[in-house]
């Protein structure tokens, strides 16, 4: 920004010039991950020597665009009835929404410890609740959308927006939004706004979690909730911490920038019992992970960052890197990222959601930053490192797919486990078969491959056709046609054009060159990871196939195909996070807050 006020010529020079800036370059106008713009398209499709993967992502468009895109289309009639519901006295049966009260304090309490749960139980069983109801807004909400979350997890939620029994108590819930950010602000209004997150944070209704997050969190800070140390506050800090979480994770995952400002926090983390097992405190492990993220976010992802050298933008790569290795190592062994899940050793209720969870916000920033350094500043890293960064690229992309064993297909799930994770690397790990189509890891990949397509099949039979999972099996099936093909010698054409990729990585004296550049410079080597469960680099070393010990190369589209360029502008193109992102609008125009 500081080059802008440099003198008045400094903005119109930058306007007139009609280059973009470096981060947009780089990530394209939405930061989200993406992949497969037009030109990689046509690439691959050279490679694989047909067009079916760019029907195949004409199909995706569409059928998002009739099936989610406006899945939300919404009766006027409802809307209308929507707006009613605040001044309505017609209350929900009692029996059933103690039940999902219930639900929810058994389910996801645990996970989001901001409630006192004897205070919400007492006041939602009193005698008085319809006075209550009618006459707090801000209880009103929260109530509602507590039972919404509950009545998700017992089996009433709905994979589609406006529709089923946790929608009905949502919308209830969501029309004394106004509300809440019109009146004075309170506990009960911050606590409503992030019950409201919660459960945005699910397929049905992605779209509104961004801004109930802000909200809670502009209204949070505006009471102070961030230095609250008072000996009468601990609700207050609770509510604080389990928002501070929420928000960064958050914004980390859809590139957001986040409102919440990290400077002037100052009030003491709570213990949290019901958040903790005998060795591991998952309430205090979340918050670290959202410090985490943030700095990442703050370091990385924005327009001062990225115009910084590249040595010290890889610097800061790294330096991010070891702390991620840190956190995770001061993770018990049953719940480490990278140990293996073994659900043996899971005993206790909620232990394999919370090592679930705590797996995939390990895989997720691993793959941010990987991703990151491979496609920003690969150019000043050495061929070793690269390889290495390569493989780690591989091989977290492939743990995530394994464990999507262990997701739980069902509405409550949280959109980004559900989906969005398993989907980016599921595509990462497509672009790296046909790229390396006789690697002798690909097997492995292809396997993984048709795992994760069984997974997003699962998805569409449980969505009931909803979301269209099962085109997610068609990249397998093209991987695996390609791969086949490959081998018997079908395709010449994409032989040679392996053979070329090969050669040219395996001697890269341009980049050697272009160290040797970066050192003249005064640039130094960068230290990269020790990888959990990595061999060193000895040609003595077992040969595991998730370890570099396998000194097979391994070709990645932006740095070994001259195919790709960094010049280009947008090369990034499918954004993942929006295929859910779902538009919430009547027949005949959008419905916005």
């Amino acid at each position: 920004m500081d080059s802008l006020l440099v003198n008045r010529q400094a903005s119109s020079h930058m306007r007139e010039s009609g280059h973009p800036d470096q981060l947009t370059t780089i990530s394209g106008f939405n930061l989200n991950m993406s992949f497969f713009p037009a030109k990689r398209v046509k690439a691959i499709n050279d490679r694989l020597g047909h067009n079916r993967l760019d029907q195949l992502l004409e199909k995706i468009h569409a059928i998002v665009s009739i099936k989610i895109k406006t899945a939300g289309a919404v009766p006027q009639s409802y809307i209308q009835r929507r707006q009613s519901l605040s001044q309505s006295h017609e209350f929900p049966d009692r029996a059933g929404t103690q039940a999902h009260i219930a639900a929810y304090f058994e389910a996801v309490h645990p996970l989001y410890p901001y409630l006192s749960p004897d205070t919400f139980r007492q006041k939602a069983a009193a005698g008085d609740l319809p006075h209550l109801l009618t006459t707090d807004p801000s209880w009103a909400a929260l109530f509602y959308a507590v039972v919404a979350i509950g009545c998700q997890n017992n089996d009433g939620g709905s994979f589609e927006i406006g529709v089923g029994e946790a929608w009905s108590y949502f919308e209830r819930s969501l029309s004394y939004f106004p509300d809440l950010l019109l009146g004075r602000g309170s506990l009960t209004a911050v606590q409503a706004l992030m019950a409201m997150a919660i459960f945005s944070s699910t397929v049905s209704a992605f779209q509104f979690e961004p801004l109930m997050l802000s909200s809670a969190s502009i209204m949070a800070q505006g009471l102070s909730y961030q230095r609250s140390n008072g000996a009468q506050e601990t609700s207050h800090r609770r509510t604080f911490w389990v928002l501070y979480y929420l928000e960064k994770a958050s914004c980390f995952g859809t590139a957001r920038n986040s409102v919440i400002d990290d400077a002037n926090i100052c009030c003491a983390i709570p213990d949290v019992p019901e958040s903790s097992f005998d060795d591991y405190d998952w309430f205090f492990c979340f918050i670290k992970y959202g410090r985490f993220v943030s700095k990442a976010h703050q370091s990385l992802f924005n327009v001062s960052a990225v115009s910084n050298p590249l040595y010290k933008y890889n610097s800061t790569v790294e330096n991010l890197r070891l702390e991620l290795e840190t956190w995770r190592l001061a993770i018990p062994t049953r719940f480490r990222p990278g140990e293996g899940l073994k659900p043996r050793l899971l005993r206790e209720p909620l232990a394999l959601k919370i090592a679930l969870l705590t797996h995939y916000l390990y895989f997720h920033a691993l793959l941010t930053l990987s991703w990151t350094i491979l496609h920003v500043g690969t150019t000043r890293v050495p061929a070793s490192q690269q390889e290495v960064l390569k493989r780690e690229l591989l091989r977290t992309a492939r743990s995530v797919l394994e464990l999507t064993t262990f997701i739980e297909v069902a509405p409550s799930t949280p959109v980004w486990i559900l989906a969005v994770l398993p989907l980016s690397s599921l595509m990462i790990l497509f672009d790296l078969v046909v790229h390396n189509p006789t690697h002798t890891e690909t097997g492995l990949s292809l396997a993984l491959l048709d795992m994760a397509g069984g997974h997003f099949s699962r998805i569409e039979y449980a969505s009931k056709g909803a979301l269209p999972g099962s085109l997610a099996a068609e990249f397998a099936h093209l991987a695996r046609q390609y791969v086949s093909d490959m081998r018997s010698g079908k395709s010449r054409a994409a032989c040679e054009t392996v053979q070329r990729t090969r050669a040219a990585i395996e001697t890269p004296t341009s980049l050697a060159e272009d160290v040797n550049c970066t050192t003249r410079a005064g640039q130094v080597e960068i230290p990269l990871l020790h990888l959990p469960g990595e061999a060193d680099l000895d040609s003595a070393a077992v040969m595991q196939p998730w370890s570099p010990a396998c000194f097979d190369p391994i070709s990645f589209p932006f740095l070994d195909d001259p195919s790709y360029s960094l010049n280009d502008m947008q090369i990034l193109g499918i954004d993942v996070m929006g295929l859910f992102d779902q538009l919430y609008q009547s027949s005949d125009q959008p419905y916005q807050i």
